[in-house]
């Protein structure tokens, strides 16, 4: 039995299993999906003229990424039109194979798969805390083993900047650092949350090589990255190093407040135009892929609506409203994008001014979409990523999302009419990161949530079924422990007993007093600073 995450368009089991402990002679077509099936499984050679027969097939009728992958005890086929399908294909085989007890066969199958969504993604907020590139390269190495392929690096917010930009250096000498860091939500609105008194986030950035490296190890295993730049809210780190980017020009400190806060680029001045023209001159020779992301959410404006230059620059233009200012803005922001052959995503607040470009692609993850601009967006034509936070919110325990619900998320779930699936790009789960401090956590939040996600967005839909899916991960967190990976087991990530639904009851409470309360009870590894 394959019992592979995600599931695939169609398996039928074979007789017999592909026994490899001699070795795998690996032949054929697309030099990268060789290069890296041999990486991976030690016992390859692409110049070995020993052991079991292991081909990549190239297959022009197959899709970008769809693959067929063929297991006789004699031969071990993939076919594939790409060197994606192909990486999938051997993704499979090396999945199957190393769930098998020893590592050294696999059961014969026959197994013809490719994607619902081209957009499978996951959102990595560094900004609250910040994870090394070699954190980044293992959450990637996972992401591959998955088929998902799009990362999503929410780089800059408030409480922090962790991206080198060589115009302004002060981003990553002062913007990296916060006074202090709240442990809960707890007294928030008195500002007397419980804290952790002591400056955090000094040095903690990528440099410019960081990332270059870290683009390439994503491509080498087809994954995309896009960068979030947030704008123009969220962007008080920024706004703290040069204050001239801000409506009063008073001089702040980087936040070390969570949620909205009120200091926001002032769009009625040129320095901000400037700042974000300088700021995606070096993003794009950093991120060659096609798109990225503004943010775009949660702008409070009422700053703009007394600022002297934003009210100048709405009357000049003839805008209605403050969100039609913020509506010109991220039209500017599209056609500097444009110009350096780029394709823009935001949050769906940005669709609150409807002068808003259709070129740009929304990312839905708030408010009912029939209300909220999304269904108008749609009739338009237009394309959008569904990240709903009811669902798919990773950063929340699990008695707020459980594992069950979370696997549910899908335009069908959502209500989505099915006349508009063909412009949903594909789906995404963010884990942002305020209350997450720690490998030990984060890692019990996002896993088993990545699984899920993988099946989600790649499955078809008449190919979901969580009992069967609960089965298949049984044997699957066996990859995660081999490989150290802190991960919820059932009795925490579904809620269905009677003790899950009375956590449930009272989850927010929980998350509130303290966001760490189910990784210290339901965790083996124990956190080392909550």
């Amino acid at each position: 039995m394959i019992s592979v995450i995600p599931n695939p368009l169609s398996v039928k089991e074979l007789e017999g299993n592909f026994e490899f402990a001699d070795g795998i002679k690996v032949s054929g077509a697309f030099g990268g999906a060789k290069r890296y099936f041999c990486d991976v499984l030690a016992d390859c050679s692409i110049k070995s003229d020993q052991g079991k027969d292991f081909v990549f097939v190239c297959d022009p009728a197959l899709g970008e990424e769809e693959y067929k992958l063929t297991v006789t005890p004699e031969k071990a086929s993939v076919f594939a039109s790409s060197e994606a399908g192909a990486f999938y294909g051997a993704q499979t085989f090396r999945l199957a194979s190393e769930l098998d007890t020893d590592k050294k066969s696999i059961a014969c199958t026959e197994i013809h798969d490719k994607p619902r969504f081209r957009h499978r993604g996951f959102m990595f907020d560094v900004a609250r805390h910040f994870f090394d590139k070699e954190y980044i390269k293992k959450t990637l190495d996972m992401m591959s083993i998955l088929k998902l392929n799009t990362f999503h690096w929410h780089l800059s917010d408030d409480q922090g900047w962790r991206i080198e930009i060589k115009k302004y250096p002060l981003l990553t000498e002062k913007g990296t650092t916060r006074g202090s860091t709240a442990i809960n939500s707890v007294g928030w609105s008195e500002h007397k949350e419980a804290r952790i008194n002591k400056p955090y986030g000094e040095g903690k950035f990528y440099t410019q090589e960081d990332i270059r490296e870290v683009v390439e190890y994503a491509a080498e295993r087809h994954i995309n990255i896009i960068p979030e730049i947030d704008m123009p809210g969220h962007l008080a780190a920024a706004i703290a190093c040069y204050p001239e980017l801000s409506c009063t020009g008073k001089q702040i400190e980087v936040s070390d407040r969570w949620g909205v806060i009120d200091v926001i680029g002032c769009c009625g001045k040129q320095a901000i135009y400037k700042f974000v023209e300088n700021v995606i001159d070096e993003l794009v020779e950093l991120f060659p892929y096609e798109y990225i992301h503004i943010g775009g959410d949660e702008v409070p404006k009422d700053q703009w609506k007394i600022c002297p230059d934003c009210q100048a620059k709405i009357s000049k233009l003839g805008l209605k409203d403050e969100n039609e200012l913020q509506g010109d803005f991220n039209n500017f922001v599209l056609a500097y994008l444009k110009s350096k052959n780029r394709k823009m995503i935001g949050w769906n607040e940005i669709l609150d001014a409807s002068t808003l470009s259709d070129e740009t692609v929304v990312q839905w993850w708030c408010g009912e979409y029939k209300e909220n601009g999304v269904e108008k967006w749609l009739e338009k034509g237009n394309n959008i990523v569904i990240s709903y936070a009811p669902f798919v919110y990773m950063d929340h325990m699990y008695c707020m999302k459980d594992l069950p619900l979370f696997y549910k998320h899908s335009p069908e779930t959502l209500g989505l009419d099915n006349k508009y699936f063909s412009q949903v790009l594909g789906m995404e789960a963010p884990v942002w990161t305020e209350y997450i401090r720690d490998t030990v956590k984060l890692e019990f939040n996002i896993y088993p949530r990545l699984q899920a996600l993988s099946e989600i967005c790649w499955s078809a839909e008449n190919r979901k079924d969580f009992a069967d899916f609960e089965k298949r991960l049984a044997v699957n967190v066996k990859l995660l422990d081999a490989k150290g990976i802190n991960h919820a087991p059932k009795e925490c990530y579904d809620c269905s007993s009677d003790e899950g639904r009375e956590r449930q009851s009272v989850g927010w409470d929980l998350w509130a007093e303290d966001p760490y309360y189910e990784v210290k009870n339901f965790s083996k590894i124990q956190p080392s600073d909550s």
